[in-house]
């Protein structure tokens, strides 16, 4: 399969290697005009001046020969060649210019034979991937070849399949149709069987149910039984614990009241608050001021009566005493 070359690719390319040899020219003189250093001055002393050269004699005209007869003219003499001067020497400067642009001039010598070198590059690189572009359309045209010759093969063989299909599919329907009118009559039985033997389960079921609605509400109106007791024992007991809190903190609070020695000059019923740490047995372990009566002197008699009051009357039931009376919250007014 041939390549189609794009129209203008070779114009384009040629113009853009140009472009591109132009710029490295400039880029090139301006980095060499940048670097150039001044070069050496060269200075000759001499102590005296040279002598001017001598002055080239002119050359002596010839004698005019004697007049002869007449004879016929005769050419002139030619001219001596003038004297040769001695090519001007090229200056350093010059030199160095000269050198730059043979350098310049192998730089891009080097860079047009690079650039050809990569452009052969690319083209061979351009030519491999063209054969192998060609390689993977003949496998793939293989491939086609061999998936249509599949193709067929499968439809071939999908036909033979669908005949054959055919004839079973006729076959089971003939077998059917025979069969059809003995299954009819064998499921009617059946059904009119299903159908009795479910009637005696519906009944069956519906007793058991009735039955078991009958226990489950005797039993719910047993437990409702027991629930309202239960709920009344535990009124009653709840009501008796309070009862004996309410006992206890009243022993507690007039034990301590009948210590508290009032000031004298105590004027209003201000309350202070105290919170008591209590140790098993009515030991006072700590005593803290949570709210000041606003009398210093009041607030001191309380905590002083509440010291004296130890051991305090406090229950003998663990649980009651730890739920209850581990710390106890007390309020004191001076006129209770």
């Amino acid at each position: 399969m041939q390549s189609v070359q794009e129209p203008g690719r070779i114009a384009s390319g040629l113009l853009a290697l140009a472009v591109h040899v132009v710029f490295f020219g400039l880029l090139v003189v301006g980095i060499s005009w940048q670097k150039q250093t001044p070069g050496p001055v060269f200075v000759d002393l001499w102590q005296q001046l040279p002598e001017p050269p001598a002055p080239v004699p002119a050359p002596r005209p010839a004698p005019k020969p004697p007049e002869p007869t007449p004879a016929p003219p005769q050419p002139k003499p030619a001219p001596p060649p003038p004297k040769e001067e001695a090519p001007p020497q090229p200056s350093r400067a010059e030199i160095e210019l000269r050198e730059r642009e043979r350098k310049q001039r192998e730089e891009e010598q080097r860079w047009q034979a690079e650039q050809q070198r990569q452009e052969r590059v690319r083209q061979e690189e351009i030519r491999r991937q063209e054969l192998a572009r060609q390689q993977q359309l003949k496998e793939l045209e293989e491939a086609k070849r061999k998936l249509e010759e599949e193709r067929t093969r499968i439809e071939a063989e999908r036909r033979r399949q669908e005949e054959l299909a055919k004839l079973q599919e006729d076959v089971r329907k003939q077998e059917q149709a025979r069969a059809t009118d003995q299954l009819r009559r064998e499921e009617e039985a059946r059904r009119l069987a299903a159908e009795a033997e479910q009637r005696r389960h519906e009944e069956e079921v519906l007793r058991r149910q009735q039955e078991a609605l009958r226990v489950q509400q005797a039993a719910a109106e047993a437990q409702r039984r027991a629930e309202q007791e239960r709920q009344q024992a535990a009124a009653a007991a709840r009501a008796q614990q309070q009862s004996l809190i309410d006992d206890y903190r009243a022993r507690i609070s007039a034990t301590i009241r009948g210590r508290v020695h009032v000031p004298p000059d105590m004027q209003g019923n201000p309350q202070a608050v105290y919170r008591v740490t209590v140790l098993p047995g009515g030991d006072v372990l700590e005593v803290s001021l949570v709210r000041s009566s606003g009398v210093p002197a009041y607030d001191a008699a309380v905590e002083r009566a509440i010291h004296a009051a130890q051991p305090l009357p406090v229950p003998e039931d663990p649980n009651l005493f730890q739920q209850h009376f581990r710390q106890l919250t007390l309020n004191f007014r001076p006129r209770e």
